[in-house]
C-alpha cells in the first residue's frame, strides 16, 4: 500500500498541478490512507514506508496543501507522529523526529508561523502521554513511578533530538524557527513533567488500567524534594494564550493549584486561583473563537480498527483491554471536572465548547476558592483584597467592551432574532451574577480586614501565649536567598527527568512556609529563619551525600574553601 501511495504521488502530482481540485483530492486520499497505515500496529519497517510515504507528500503537495487536506485531522497526525516518536526502534523514532523538522520548517516557510500546528501538538500530548503509560502498563511493565519515567524516555530524546536541528546543517529549518523550537520542545518536555506530576498528586489511588502504581516519597527517592514541578506546570500553562486555548492553560493551571495545596503553600495556591480566573476573564469575549479537540476514532471504534480487541489480550484480563486504556488518556486530554460539572458528550466526539455563560460560573468559583485558600495564611486579607480588585475592574472592561459590541451588531442588523435575544439575556445575566459574587467577596474581605484592625489589641491582651511581635511576625511574608556551591549531588548532573528547581552556583529566591516561621518563634530572630530553611535543604541533600560535608553558610564560599578536602564539601548559602 505504501508503495503503491508513492508511485501515486510521483506520477500524479505533475499531470494534476493544472487542476488544484483534483490534486487536493488526491492528497486527501493519500494522507487519510496512511494515517489509517501509521494507527495500525505494523513492523518498524512498514512505519518506516508509511512515513516515508507521508514525508514524500508533504515534499509534493507542499505544508500549507498538507494542513489543508488534513484540517481537523491534524490533530490524529499530531497523535501518531508523537506516539512513533516514543517508538523502542531507533529508526522509527529517526524518522518520525525527520518528518516533524520537515513539517514545521514548511508551515513556517509558507505561513511565516507554527502556532497552529503548536497548539494542536501540545493540547493531544497529555492524552498521548498517558496512552503509551497504559499500554506500557497493560503489557505488565509498569509498577512504580520510575518505571512510568522510563517508559516516556524515548519521546523526551525524540524531542530533544528536534531542539537540535541547526539552520548551519539542515536547509529545512530557518534561523528565525530555530528559537521557537527550543521554546516549543521546552514545553513539550514541561507537558510531559506535568503527567507525571498528576500521577504522583493521586498518591495512593494511583492505578493505571487496573495496576496500582508504587508511590515514592521524598524520604524514599530524595530526588523528587528539588523537582522543580511548580516551574514546569506553569511553563505548560504559560504557553497557551486565553484567547485561543484559555481551556489548556487552565488544565496545567488548577493542577499547579492541586500541586501548591499538597504542599500546604495556601498562598500560592490562591495566586494559581487567580490566574485562572483572569485567563477566565480574557477569554470571555474570544469564546466561540476557542479550538476544542476530538477524540480519535482509530483509537475508539473497534468496527473502524478491529485491532483494538487485541489490547492486553495476552494478560488474560477483561479489565485490561483497549477500553481502560482509553479511559485512562482520556482523563489526561481534558480532566473531566475542570467546568465544574458534567461534561456533555458529543456525537462527533469533540469535548464540549465553553459558553460564556458557563466560563462566568467558572470564574466564580475559582474566585471563591480563592479567598478561601489566601485566608488559610495570616495577614493575607489585603493582598486578596487587591487582587480582587483588580479582577473586578478587568471584569467590568469585558462588560463594557461586550455591551458597545452588541449595540454596534444591532445597530447595524435591527434586533435579531428570538434566539439571539434570548442567549444575549441569559449571557447578561451571568454576566451580573459574576460581577456581585466578585463585589460580595470583596464587601467580606473589607469587613474582615475592619474586623481584624478593630479586635488585634484585645487578643494580644487576652491571649498570654502568644506576643504582640510574634502576631506582628505571622502576618509577615519572609523569603531567603539560597545557593548551592561545591560538590554536586547526582540529581543536580545533566539528565532527562524534571529540572530542580534550584540551580548550581545560581541564586533562588524562596518564600519561607508559615509554619516554619511558627515553628522560628522562640528565636524572634530573622537569622534563625534562614537556618531554619537551610537545614531543610541540608536534610534533602543528606540522602545523596554525607551529612558532615553539607555545611550552611552566611556569605559565598572563597575558592579555597570550594577546593578544601578534596572539594568533597558542599556550600548552602
Amino acid at each position: 500500500i505504501c508503495a503503491a501511495t508513492n508511485t501515486l504521488v510521483d506520477e500524479c502530482v505533475g499531470l494534476l498541478s493544472s487542476h488544484p481540485h483534483e490534486q487536493k483530492r488526491l492528497a486527501q486520499g493519500v494522507l487519510d490512507l496512511l494515517l489509517h497505515v501509521i494507527a495500525t500496529p505494523q513492523s518498524s519497517v512498514t512505519h518506516l514506508r508509511a512515513l516515508g510515504g507521508a514525508s514524500q507528500a508533504l515534499d509534493k503537495f507542499g505544508a500549507c496543501m498538507f494542513l489543508e487536506v488534513a484540517g481537523d485531522s491534524l490533530q490524529h497526525w499530531a497523535r501518531m507522529i508523537l506516539t512513533l516518536m516514543n517508538s523502542t526502534s531507533l529508526s522509527v523514532r529517526s524518522i518520525s523526529v525527520d518528518f516533524f523538522v520537515s513539517l514545521l520548517g514548511g508551515c513556517f516557510d509558507e505561513r511565516g508561523d507554527v502556532d497552529e500546528l503548536a497548539l494542536v501538538l501540545l493540547t493531544v500530548m497529555p492524552e498521548v502521554v498517558a496512552r503509551e503509560i497504559a499500554l506500557y502498563s497493560v503489557s505488565g511493565q509498569i509498577s512504580t513511578m520510575a518505571n512510568v519515567e522510563c517508559s516516556l524516555w524515548p519521546l523526551r530524546r525524540a524531542l530533544a533530538d528536534v531542539e537540535d536541528a541547526n539552520p548551519l546543517d539542515d536547509d529545512r529549518v530557518d534561523a528565525q524557527l530555530s528559537p521557537f523550537l527550543i521554546s516549543f520542545c521546552r514545553t513539550c518536555q514541561a507537558v510531559i513533567d506535568g503527567v507525571l506530576i498528576e500521577l504522583r498528586l493521586m498518591g495512593e489511588q494511583c492505578v493505571v488500567v487496573g495496576a496500582r502504581v508504587e508511590q515514592e516519597s521524598a524520604e524514599s527517592k530524595p530526588s523528587y524534594s528539588f523537582d522543580a514541578d511548580e516551574e514546569s506546570l506553569y511553563e505548560a500553562a504559560n504557553f497557551f494564550v486565553p484567547e485561543t486555548a484559555p481551556l489548556q492553560r487552565l488544565r496545567w493551571l488548577m493542577t499547579l493549584k492541586s500541586l501548591h495545596e499538597s504542599k500546604g503553600q495556601w498562598l500560592e495556591a490562591a495566586e494559581t486561583l487567580i490566574l485562572c480566573a483572569n485567563t477566565i476573564a480574557d477569554s470571555i469575549l474570544h469564546v466561540k473563537n476557542v479550538w476544542r479537540p476530538s477524540r480519535f476514532i482509530l483509537w475508539h471504534d473497534n468496527r473502524r480498527s478491529q485491532w483494538l480487541s487485541l489490547v492486553g489480550e495476552g494478560q488474560g484480563r477483561p479489565d485490561c483491554g483497549n477500553t481502560q486504556v482509553m479511559e485512562f488518556a482520556n482523563r489526561f486530554l481534558e480532566p473531566s471536572n475542570l467546568f465544574g460539572m458534567v461534561p456533555k458528550k458529543t456525537s462527533t466526539g469533540k469535548l464540549q465548547h465553553p459558553s460564556i455563560a458557563v466560563m462566568c460560573k467558572m470564574l466564580t468559583s475559582v474566585t471563591k476558592e480563592a479567598v478561601l485558600n489566601y485566608l488559610r495564611e495570616d495577614g493575607m486579607e489585603s493582598l486578596a483584597f487587591s487582587r480582587l480588585e483588580r479582577l473586578l475592574k478587568s471584569v467590568m472592561e469585558v462588560i463594557e467592551m461586550r455591551s458597545v459590541s452588541r449595540s454596534s451588531t444591532w445597530t447595524g442588523r435591527g434586533r435579531g432574532s428570538r434566539p439571539n435575544r434570548h442567549r444575549f439575556v441569559e449571557e447578561n445575566a451571568a454576566f451580573r451574577k459574576m460581577s456581585a459574587s466578585l463585589n460580595g467577596d470583596m464587601t467580606r474581605l473589607a469587613e474582615r480586614m475592619l474586623l481584624l484592625a478593630e479586635e488585634e489589641p484585645l487578643d494580644n491582651l487576652n491571649n498570654g501565649n502568644i506576643s504582640n511581635s510574634d502576631v506582628t511576625r505571622r502576618r509577615k511574608q519572609f523569603y531567603v536567598r539560597v545557593a548551592l556551591f561545591g560538590r554536586k549531588p547526582s540529581r543536580f548532573m545533566e539528565s532527562t527527568t524534571i529540572p530542580t528547581f534550584l540551580k548550581w552556583e545560581r541564586s533562588s529566591i524562596c518564600r519561607v512556609p508559615q509554619k516554619l516561621v511558627i515553628a522560628t518563634e522562640t528565636a524572634n530572630s530573622d537569622d534563625d529563619v534562614s537556618a531554619a530553611f537551610g537545614s531543610q535543604i541540608r536534610d534533602s541533600l543528606s540522602k545523596n551525600l554525607p551529612k558532615e560535608s553539607l555545611l550552611i553558610r552566611p556569605e559565598i564560599p572563597t575558592e579555597d574553601e570550594l577546593q578544601s578536602d578534596g572539594g568533597e564539601k558542599t556550600f548552602i548559602v
